[in-house]
């Protein structure tokens, strides 16, 4: 019994003393080569948000939920947010306008290998497609995709040469507000094109458009420290872009200019069909030089056409002919009025008697009264009408009899109503049509049909329009003066 008992006991030491030896190979044995990580793993929140428009609270509170760290900057009008759950991307930031309104997201990832990834699994495999579109920024690849349930379509701009290559991503709306527009907006008449507009845009995104053009930052004219950034387009015509970041941060685009060559300037006709095709309307307002202001209300945006030369010779010296785009809230109080109730005079100018259009305006529904003479300074007969800017037309007799009717004058009492644009689609309504070589100082409107002109006049000799027979004149404002001082 003993001895079995003794032969158990060796057994069961020998066993042991073999586990333990079998254990201690793993420290006692050479290293076995590590096995290759595995790639991180896609995961939604390396996706930003699809929402534009939402605002800068909702971002955050989204971003929030999904576990990712947020920080925020309200002087930059940033969000970034650091995924926890992946090492693949570094960050998200997200960019809003000044109505803290979210419009463009910038995602970087880890290296290339991540980044590729998230193309080849998630971006392919959701709805995105490989863009077609080639721009002048050869490493830059274009993903976009068709609107989906709540999604809207997206564009997403891939820059991959870098180490850590970053996704910019936007709606793919292609408007002319676009802070990633891969679209110019070209001209097909004049070659111009609309440059990254002053709506909130920063740096970075100016020198993405610029690269995707072709163009070349210009060192040289610079001035960086200043917030002017101008670039070289290589365009024989449109040589010059420049842009105007603010003063306070160096980060917000607040102007930018296309420049042209001075002896090869668009005429105000194409400009003005050019502008108005991108929403812009004329707003009547004139700068210092004479040049046309236009405006696009819906996003409170100026055009400013500014090619005239300057009369001041040190101005000449550094001027360069233009559109200047830029903001300024002080413009809506100075804008015309949309809507004007506009009094349209009667014709049959030396045809018909003046006493009897006089009886035909009393059955007028603008008509107030008919008066028989409007002042002793004013000795003739007049209309007041219900008009609330036009109060009151002037009926002046012919020059060749004093007993037909002559000639209108409607009398503005306020030149935001004078300028309004529906006073010009009123008149070409009637059939009235912008008369260029009639139009030396004033404005003036022909039309063929009725044999009536009309002048608009902003207080050369009236502050209204003037309705008269067609005639030829040395100046535009001749036949008004003349009938006033008879």
């Amino acid at each position: 019994m003993k001895r079995i008992t003794s032969i158990l006991l060796l057994l069961i030491a020998g066993l042991c003393t073999f586990t333990s030896c079998s254990e201690c190979n793993s420290i006692t044995e050479p290293d076995t080569p590590e096995q290759p990580q595995q790639p991180q793993k896609i995961s939604q929140w390396m996706l930003p948000i699809e929402r534009y428009g939402i605002t800068l609270n909702e971002v955050a509170q989204i971003e929030k939920e999904r576990g990712n760290k947020v920080e925020r900057s309200n002087e930059l009008m940033t969000l970034t947010a650091t995924p926890q759950d992946t090492k693949a991307v570094r960050e998200i930031v997200y960019y809003f306008d000044k109505s803290s309104h979210y419009q463009v997201a910038r995602v970087q990832f880890a290296s290339q290998e991540s980044a590729k990834q998230f193309i080849d699994e998630y971006l392919l495999n959701n709805g995105f497609v490989k863009s077609g579109l080639r721009t002048a920024k050869a490493s830059e690849e274009i993903y976009v995709s068709a609107p989906r349930g709540s999604r809207v379509s997206s564009v997403v701009l891939v820059d991959g040469e870098q180490t850590e290559p970053i996704f910019w991503w936007a709606n793919n709306d292609n408007k002319k507000t676009n802070w990633l527009r891969v679209d110019p907006l070209q001209d097909k008449a004049t070659g111009i094109w609309t440059p990254l507009l002053p709506y909130g845009a920063t740096l970075e995104m100016v020198q993405l458009f610029e690269a995707r053009m072709g163009h070349t930052f210009d060192a040289e004219a610079s001035k960086p420290d200043k917030g002017v950034f101008k670039f070289k387009t290589g365009h024989e015509i449109y040589t010059e872009v420049t842009y105007w970041l603010d003063l306070k941060t160096n980060h917000f685009l607040e102007e930018s200019k296309i420049s042209c060559d001075t002896l090869h300037r668009p005429t105000p006709e194409q400009l003005d069909a050019y502008l108005r095709s991108q929403g812009f309307k004329p707003t009547g307002l004139k700068d210092k030089e004479g040049n046309p202001i236009y405006y696009d209300k819906s996003i409170q945006l100026i055009a400013n056409v500014d090619m005239n030369i300057p009369k001041d010779a040190k101005a000449k010296e550094t001027f360069r002919p233009g559109i200047q785009y830029y903001t300024n809230s002080q413009i809506e109080q100075l804008l015309p009025y949309e809507e004007v109730d506009f009094p349209m005079p009667l014709f049959g100018f030396e045809k018909d008697k003046l006493e009897d259009v006089m009886k035909k305006y009393a059955k007028e529904d603008y008509t107030a009264t008919v008066l028989p003479m409007l002042a002793n300074d004013m000795p003739f007969p007049g209309v007041q009408t219900r008009s609330k800017y036009f109060p009151t037309i002037i009926l002046l007799p012919a020059d060749k009899d004093e007993n037909l009717y002559g000639a209108a004058m409607v009398i503005c009492t306020d030149l935001k109503a004078l300028r309004s644009p529906s006073l010009i689609d009123r008149l070409e309504r009637r059939g009235f049509v912008y008369d260029k070589k009639r139009s030396i100082s004033l404005p003036t409107y022909i039309n063929e049909q009725e044999g009536v002109m009309v002048q608009i006049d902003e207080g050369t000799v009236i502050t209204g329009l003037s309705f008269s027979p067609i005639e030829d004149f040395g100046s535009s404002s001749a036949s008004l003066a003349r009938r006033l001082k008879r």
